[in-house]
C-alpha cells in the first residue's frame, strides 16, 4: 500500500495561484458577510501565506492547476459516492480517534498555520487564514467533536467545498485507505452517538471503524451559525 505521501504526490492538485478574476465566489462572499462585517477589505489586509514552501507537509502537494473546485464539490457528490465501488479516503486523527475523508474533497495537507481570530465566530472555529489570496476558515474538529480533548493539533487538512476553501485542524495523517462498498456503512446515526450529525458514514475494517466526515454538514454549520459563539 502506498504512503499517503506518494498518494498525494500522484493524486492530488492544488489550486491556481490566485483567486478567480471574477473575485470572491458566493460561498467566500456568505463567509465575510457572517463573520468579519466590516467588510472584504479586511480580509485582503490579512497577511497571504503560501505553504507550498517550507511549511508544507512534504510529500503532500503537487503541481498547480488552472481550476479552482470541481470534483468533491457538486451538489449531488455524497450521493454519487455512496454509489461507489471503492472509495479512497485518507485517514487521520483528532485527538486520539481516527477519521476519513473521501481523496476527491481533500486540496493539500500543511502543516498548522497561524490563524487570524475572528471575534464573532462560534467556539469551535479557530480563525481564518488568507490562503493564497482565497478565504480560508479554519475548524477546531477536536472543540467540535471532542469537547476540546485529546492530542493537539500539528496539521490542517484544506478541502475544497462548493466555491468555499475550509480547513480542518488534525493532530496526525495516519494512512490511505481504498475502501470497498461492503466494507462501508452510510447513514449511521443508529451506530454512533456523538456528533453523528457530520458523519457521512463508516469504514469497517478488521474490526475497527473509521468514521467518514461530511465536508457538506460541517461547511453547513458554520454559514448556518448567526455568529453568537463564545470564541
Amino acid at each position: 500500500m502506498k504512503t499517503p505521501e506518494e498518494y498525494f504526490v500522484e493524486n492530488v492538485n492544488l489550486p491556481g495561484e490566485e483567486r478567480q478574476a471574477s473575485g470572491y465566489t458566493d460561498a467566500e462572499s456568505a463567509f465575510m458577510d457572517k463573520y468579519m462585517g466590516v467588510g472584504k477589505s479586511s480580509f485582503e489586509n490579512l497577511q497571504r501565506v503560501d505553504p507550498r514552501g517550507e511549511e508544507a507537509l512534504p510529500g503532500f502537494k503537487a503541481a498547480p492547476v488552472d481550476d479552482y473546485s470541481e470534483e468533491g464539490s457538486s451538489a449531488d457528490f455524497e450521493a454519487r459516492l455512496r454509489e461507489e465501488d471503492e472509495v479512497q479516503l485518507v485517514s487521520f486523527v483528532v485527538g486520539d480517534k481516527e477519521y476519513g475523508l473521501p481523496i476527491m474533497v481533500i486540496q493539500e495537507v500543511v502543516r498548522k498555520i497561524p490563524v487570524t481570530l475572528l471575534p464573532a465566530a462560534p467556539s469551535f472555529m479557530q480563525g481564518i487564514i488568507n490562503l493564497r489570496g482565497r478565504v480560508t476558515p479554519v475548524l477546531d474538529l477536536r472543540h467540535l467533536l471532542h469537547d476540546g480533548e485529546g492530542t493537539s493539533d500539528q496539521f490542517v487538512v484544506v478541502c475544497k467545498h462548493r466555491g468555499l476553501q475550509i480547513g480542518f485542524a488534525i493532530s496526525a495523517v495516519r494512512t490511505m485507505y481504498r475502501a470497498e462498498r461492503k466494507d462501508l456503512v452510510w447513514g449511521v446515526e443508529s451506530e454512533v452517538g456523538v456528533a453523528s450529525e457530520f458523519l457521512l458514514g463508516l469504514y469497517k475494517l478488521d474490526g475497527k471503524l473509521v468514521s467518514i466526515l461530511s465536508v457538506d454538514r460541517l461547511v453547513e454549520e458554520i454559514l448556518k451559525n448567526e455568529g453568537e459563539g463564545d470564541a
